[in-house]
């Protein structure tokens, strides 16, 4: 019964808002006795199987959890407006610690990114323990093997988000338990394994075997074959361990060969997601964060990414002169993914520094036109390219000649039309940065954060990771008060930083 109490005690509750005008959608508890009723029917185990990706991706881009708090925190959006601890996560200088109370206003972004993802984990634990106990599949079901190997993703998926976000967290599967103390929480790189682990028995279940994965499973247009899906999970294993490190002393230190096995295996397409503003979407976050005209806005360190001539920085003062639209940048994509804002609504008083002249403008079809509805990437092909080259940095082994070849085959020069980029490495992780910071916007979640974070670039006083939530805390009865990172004063560049870009 160890298994079950973690699940009882940390009480997951899965909050789905649903733009910024739908109610809370609350999931079921998911220790029903009735296991042996509800997971014995392979027809009812592919139909909770089918819902698993939904639950993880509209948690992941919710207002309601971290995503956009990351996007300010990490100046890839700015936002002076306190909603879903966007302001308190941007503060200059960042002397704003994560106030991790259940008292405060934003407690629940980390509480409802938590529970969502091990909503999916502990659901697709189950699943993986009915199709080990033998559970029967009929033929108008997947099978047995496909299901599996999505549970296993998901699996990986879960476990990899949280240690992306959080400094620690619980190890979930059909075999490993909790009784739901803080001296059970593993730290992030446990987590990790536990999601690479996850992952490469989705990708030997797909290597092995012969299936498809239903579009409905994973919300694209089309279903998707064991090789198709084999890639996807590879591409997931090589993000989680290119993003996971909090400093550039752990960057270094990942397994390149590792990261380069995986992404070379990866998707050569872009995987995208058909969102219907029902079923599956992403909420504010995108659309809140910068692509509109009167929230939050693309924060001036990208736009300068894109035109040296632009400042990177809003200086804090009414006299700071406005920067003119960019008429000729370098990176074009200036011109047709980001739109120009003559003028700010910003409050002044709460920083000029989240002042920006630009939003971004390239998915203005789905959130504008079609009322948020629509194909959108949520990883695309690029962003695999740039873990290809990436990996061939990195390690002994350089081939910085490799790793150049896929940078100037890749969205830097086919749509930002840039000059191809030298062999040189330093050249090639701007360019990568680059690429992250400007191309991959709306895709994934908290791509940015991560990047800003490995390079040592996250300003100095941010948390590197969240702390257990509050809530979490609070309901597994840890000593008060709980702990917390942020601020200059206790940045020791392991959970809060102690650099920075400016």
């Amino acid at each position: 019964m160890k298994k079950i109490k973690i699940f009882t005690i940390l009480t997951f509750v899965l909050l789905l808002s649903n733009a910024c005008k739908k109610s809370n959608l609350v999931v079921p508890n998911l220790n029903n006795p009735d296991f042996d009723d509800v997971y014995a029917s392979g027809t009812n185990v592919a139909g909770i199987t089918g819902g698993l990706f939904t639950t993880i991706f509209n948690n992941s881009h919710s207002e309601g959890g971290v995503q956009m708090m990351l996007g300010t925190a990490s100046d890839q959006t700015t936002c002076s407006y306190g909603n879903f601890g966007m302001r308190d996560m941007s503060w200059e200088p960042r002397d704003f610690a994560w106030n991790n109370t259940a008292a405060y206003s934003y407690n629940t972004q980390t509480k409802n990114f938590f529970d969502g993802q091990y909503s999916a984990v502990v659901t697709a634990s189950l699943i993986a323990k009915s199709v080990n106990s033998g559970t029967s599949f009929p033929a108008s079901t997947p099978g047995a093997k496909a299901t599996l190997a999505f549970a296993r993703f998901i699996m990986g998926m879960g476990h990899g988000n949280i240690a992306l976000v959080f400094d620690r967290g619980f190890v979930v599967d059909e075999n490993v338990g909790s009784e739901g103390k803080l001296t059970d929480a593993v730290p992030f790189t446990d987590l990790a394994a536990a999601a690479l682990k996850n992952l490469d028995e989705a990708i030997a279940i797909s290597n092995a075997n012969t299936f498809t994965i239903p579009a409905a499973w994973l919300s694209t247009d089309a279903s998707m074959s064991n090789v198709q899906f084999a890639r996807l999970c590879n591409t997931y294993a090589a993000r989680i361990m290119a993003y996971l490190p909090r400093n550039k002393t752990q960057l270094a230190a990942v397994n390149w060969p590792k990261v380069k096995t995986y992404a070379d295996a990866g998707i050569t397409t872009d995987f995208n997601v058909v969102m219907d503003d029902v079923k599956i979407g992403d909420n504010c976050a995108y659309y809140g964060g910068q692509g509109n005209d009167t929230w939050g806005r693309t924060d001036m360190y990208v736009i300068h990414l894109m035109d040296p001539a632009q400042p990177a920085h809003w200086d804090d003062t009414p006299t700071f002169p406005a920067p003119p639209a960019s008429v000729n940048p370098p990176d074009k994509r200036l011109l047709s993914d980001y739109a120009y804002l003559p003028s700010n609504s910003f409050i002044a008083a709460r920083g000029y520094y989240h002042f920006s002249n630009y939003r971004s403008k390239r998915y203005d079809p789905i959130y504008i036109q079609d009322l948020w509805a629509g194909t959108k990437p949520e990883v695309m092909k690029a962003e695999n390219d740039m873990l290809r080259a990436e990996s061939r940095i990195y390690g002994t082994a350089q081939d910085l000649g490799g790793a150049a070849a896929i940078v100037n085959a890749s969205t830097r020069v086919t749509r930002g039309q840039l000059a191809p980029v030298g062999a040189v490495a330093a050249d090639l992780t701007k360019a990568i940065h680059q690429e992250r910071m400007v191309e991959m916007v709306a895709t994934g979640a908290n791509l940015a954060f991560y990047e800003m974070r490995k390079l040592d670039f996250l300003q100095k006083g941010t948390p590197l990771n969240m702390p257990l939530p509050a809530k979490t805390l609070e309901t597994i009865s840890a000593p008060s008060p709980f702990y917390t990172f942020g601020t200059t004063a206790k940045a020791d560049g392991i959970n809060t930083s102690n650099s920075g870009w400016r």
